[in-house]
């Protein structure tokens, strides 16, 4: 009997394990990992200690060039850094007309971090209205997403 119950000690242990790591606290926990969003989006998280990246892991962008006048839209990256002010940052999205392009910014706030889930507040950059210069148009509305950890 001493056996059946090392092996159930040792099978409860290897499961318990496998579960993955603690869910997140605060926003000072390790963030790092792949995490699901609204519909079929999927973002993996780079956790630098004092700086964060996220990079879409879906199609996100158009890379044909169908886009209107020819401009293509290049998939969206996320730089935030973790300061006093808790973590901000910039989403960035490239725009590309033939031989021009345009580095759109729009600001980033990680508001929530907590339970596995990320609550994030950003907005969708806009294709600028001229290249070379850029030109661009009014920001669009700012919106809140929530990404879970998988």
């Amino acid at each position: 009997m001493p056996r059946a119950i090392a092996i159930a000690l040792l099978a409860v242990s290897v499961i318990g394990a496998c579960r993955g790591r603690a869910p997140i606290a605060s926003c000072d926990d390790d963030l790092r990992g792949v995490y699901a969003a609204e519909r079929t989006e999927r973002w993996m998280v780079l956790d630098h200690g004092d700086a964060i990246e996220a990079y879409a892991l879906f199609p996100d962008g158009d890379v044909t060039g169908d886009a209107t006048g020819g401009v293509v839209a290049a998939p969206r990256v996320i730089d935030v850094a973790r300061g006093r002010d808790g973590l901000t940052g910039t989403l960035h999205r490239r725009f590309m007309q033939r031989a021009d392009s345009c580095d759109a910014q729009v600001p980033v706030q990680v508001t929530r971090c907590a339970g596995d889930t990320l609550e994030l507040v950003l907005a969708d950059p806009a294709p600028p209205q001229t290249f070379a210069p850029c030109a661009w148009p009014r920001p669009g509305s700012s919106r809140v997403v929530r990404w879970r950890r998988e």
